[in-house]
């Protein structure tokens, strides 16, 4: 990989306590105060060893913080953008749930999660793949009308689940396997070699939050 990748997708930072155990997906949850100061920390590694070009995050106010306080401490001043296709997966009538009360629901089919991704959704929800679809579609388009990199990448702030299935794309994994690219708060992957046409032709990295330090 070049030492300035072209994407690098870093999952937020840790939410209030109280969420611990629930599945909260699309819903705008908060940072807890933790995860506020972790994501000022991060902030200030990204922008001093990467010096990105410009920032995407999903809306979401997890991923805000994180873009905006990137933005706000590089001197070139990146632009930031938002961009609801890169929100996490929307779990339906199961955000708010426990993930027990979730898989209580309807344990037979819970694990069509991963097991049958194009067909199983949550009650009002998505399917897995239909999360997959968009992620990749924000990646194409980004793809074709990308500027010439200068100074550096691109950071999208994002969830675990657009993160896990951009991997899996540009991998060629089925949604089971996507395991080993589910990374925890504030880790994420680089991603450098995207060609032109889509082709899943690339390099892939696994950020560590250790790698990210100063």
């Amino acid at each position: 990989m070049n030492p300035i990748p072209e994407l690098i997708w870093i999952r937020h930072g840790e939410v209030e306590p109280s969420w611990k155990g629930i599945c909260y997906g699309a819903m705008d949850v908060k940072l807890s105060e933790l995860g506020i100061e972790q994501s000022k920390r991060l902030a200030e590694v990204l922008c001093h060893r990467w010096k990105p070009l410009a920032i995407f995050h999903s809306g979401l106010l997890r991923t805000q913080v994180l873009a905006e306080e990137i933005a706000r401490l590089c001197n070139h001043r990146p632009t930031v953008q938002m961009d609801t296709r890169l929100r996490e997966r929307d779990y339906g009538d199961w955000q708010g749930m426990s993930w027990d009360e979730a898989y209580a629901s309807d344990p037979e089919n819970f694990h069509g999660l991963v097991e049958a991704p194009d067909t199983f959704r949550p009650p009002n929800g998505e399917t897995t793949t239909e999360m997959q679809n968009r992620v990749v579609d924000w990646l194409l388009e980004w793809t074709r009308e990308r500027p010439k990199r200068v100074e550096g990448p691109v950071i999208v702030a994002t969830h675990s689940g657009p993160i896990a299935s951009l991997a899996g794309y540009l991998l060629g994994l089925h949604a089971r396997d996507w395991g080993p690219w589910i990374v925890r708060n504030l880790e994420g992957v680089a991603v450098d070699g995207i060609a032109f046409d889509g082709t899943r032709s690339c390099t892939l990295l696994r950020l560590l939050q250790e790698e990210s330090r100063p």
